[in-house]
């Protein structure tokens, strides 16, 4: 299952099993919403350069197999500075659905999370 993104794509391989298996791409110039999940924990695995990595208020020029843990209810997002497309093959652990996704910024206009 591919899910097009205004920033790129998410291509599905494996969904709700004890994991999900997915590969993140972020087109040049783009960058994810800053967001975090309630019910699942994340493991990232860089697969290009040119990405930069924000978890929580850490933010890594990341490299080519450099891995992050990014758990539950922790912000995050992905970000491409480079000139070609980027890539991180993400393993989650937990419930993985797009409801899921609360984000607190977004440059595409999407809704955030409510303001209980």
């Amino acid at each position: 299952m591919i899910i097009d993104k205004p920033w790129g794509k998410v291509a599905t391989y494996a969904l709700n099993q004890p994991s999900s298996v997915r590969v993140i791409t972020v087109e040049p110039g783009q960058e994810t919403s800053v967001h975090y999940h309630q019910m699942r924990d994340e493991m990232w695995i860089v697969l290009d350069p040119g990405l930069t990595i924000q978890i929580g208020n850490r933010v890594v020029q990341a490299e080519p197999g450099e891995e992050f843990m990014v758990a539950a209810e922790e912000t995050h997002r992905i970000g491409n500075g480079g000139t070609t497309r980027g890539r991180v093959l993400e393993i989650a652990y937990g419930y993985t659905t797009e409801d899921d996704t609360l984000r607190l910024e977004d440059d595409y206009g999407r809704p955030l999370e409510p303001d209980w």
